[in-house]
């Protein structure tokens, strides 16, 4: 759920296109393995008053990077360098109300949907047919995640060209938690990401961070508005 950007409404121009890569690192439950990933991202965000929506969609790439025990869970050494690759669409609606050079987008509607193919997915989908009641395993490899949000976005008051911005998401990936096979242990935890966005002139950057059911997330991007 990665954050997309928009114009405020104190822009001169209030439609615009994001384009951007980003790197990301995941560290799945119990920190029983690491994955790292890339992904190309393009969003067109629209402000009307106070009203302003984005859409847009990503590709994206990686693979498993490490495994190892700890006193809870033991990896499978199949997890060793397993790829994976995909494509997404992300969609955000908001309302929002501004006060002098600051701007609260009060709540917005987030959801995205993402594909998932490679040798990982095909790893995942043989773990969960074996309903090994120590592994912890979904077979899904299209997901749906959907919830909402909150941000505050300013500009400088001597560089308006400068604007910084936090976002708060909180949402679910809609039956992944029912998908996963486990049976000591119960899987838990919202899908949220704490972002920060920074942009000047046409060049931006985003920080993230993120958790969906115990994996945790961080990723980092840069692009260029137009």
């Amino acid at each position: 759920m990665s954050y997309l950007p928009k114009p405020m409404m104190e822009d001169s121009v209030k439609v615009k296109n994001y384009v951007s890569a980003s790197f990301a690192n995941n560290s799945l439950p119990y920190n029983v393995g690491d994955m790292a990933m890339g992904y190309l991202n393009y969003n067109r965000s629209h402000v009307v008053k106070n009203f302003n929506f984005a859409y847009g969609g990503f590709g994206y790439f990686g693979g498993t990077s490490r495994g190892y025990e700890n006193t809870q869970r033991k990896i499978i050494e199949a997890y060793h360098d397993q790829g994976f690759y995909g494509f997404g669409l992300r969609t955000s609606i908001g309302i929002a109300e501004k006060s002098g050079n600051t701007e609260f987008r009060i709540l917005n509607w987030e959801s995205a949907f993402v594909y998932e193919a490679g040798s990982y997915a095909s790893f995942r989908k043989d773990v969960r047919s074996k309903n090994d009641p120590l592994s912890i395993a979904s077979d899904k490899t299209a997901l749906f995640t959907t919830g909402g949000s909150t941000e505050i976005i300013w500009s400088g008051r001597k560089n308006t060209d400068r604007q910084y911005g936090f976002r708060l998401f909180v949402g679910s990936t809609i039956d992944l938690r029912n998908n996963i096979n486990y049976s000591e242990d119960k899987i838990t935890g919202l899908a949220t990401d704490l972002s920060f966005f920074i942009k000047i002139k046409n060049v931006y950057g985003i920080l993230g961070s993120g958790t969906n059911l115990m994996n945790n997330s961080g990723k980092i991007t840069l692009g260029y508005s137009f």
